[in-house]
């Protein structure tokens, strides 16, 4: 078993041996985590998950409390930056003769299924939290790529790209 086989081993959980009621579990989700599941513009992080699983009779319920940070790249100026992150999601689970994912909040497990692994959920609700922008404070950006955005450095950009082709059109005569 490699590295990464040994680390997601731990978010598959074994629930048939499992005695009703509430079951407590913490994940610290790294590197390895972000690289497996290739959270687009994410190159690491650090995130905590609280994960409780209330197992009843014919149904659970699995809660996935997280917080961290996300190592991504500021749409502003494309440095790197730590990212916040924070969540609180739920997840249904009831037996049923055939395993069946079609509903978001309500997932059916076969009855001869006896482990879930939760990896594929977590990464789901952090891709759900991330949000459209990701941005620095004005003051952390990196002010030499801001300097060159700026509208005037473009338009002057513009207009020397512009006098150029020109002259070298001007050339051909």
């Amino acid at each position: 078993m490699n590295k990464l086989e040994g680390y997601l081993k731990q978010f598959v959980i074994q629930f048939s041996g499992l005695k009703t009621g509430l079951h407590e579990y913490e994940f610290e989700l790294v590197d390895l985590f972000f690289e497996q599941y290739n959270i687009e513009d994410v190159t690491g992080g650090n995130v905590h998950v609280d994960f409780s699983l209330l197992k009843r009779d014919s149904m659970m319920e699995l809660n996935f409390k997280f917080n961290g940070t996300l190592i991504t790249s500021c749409d502003r100026c494309l440095d790197s930056m730590n990212l916040p992150i924070e969540g609180d999601r739920e997840l249904m689970i009831k037996f049923g003769d055939v395993t069946s994912d079609e509903n978001d909040e309500l997932l059916v497990l076969g009855y001869e299924v006896y482990q879930i692994d939760i990896a594929p959920y977590i990464y789901e609700f952090i891709t759900l939290e991330f949000p459209l922008r990701k941005v620095h404070d004005e003051s952390e950006c990196n002010q030499d790529v801001i300097d060159r955005l700026s509208p005037e450095v473009i338009e002057q950009q513009e207009e020397n790209e512009s006098s150029n082709m020109w002259d070298k059109l001007k050339e051909l005569k």
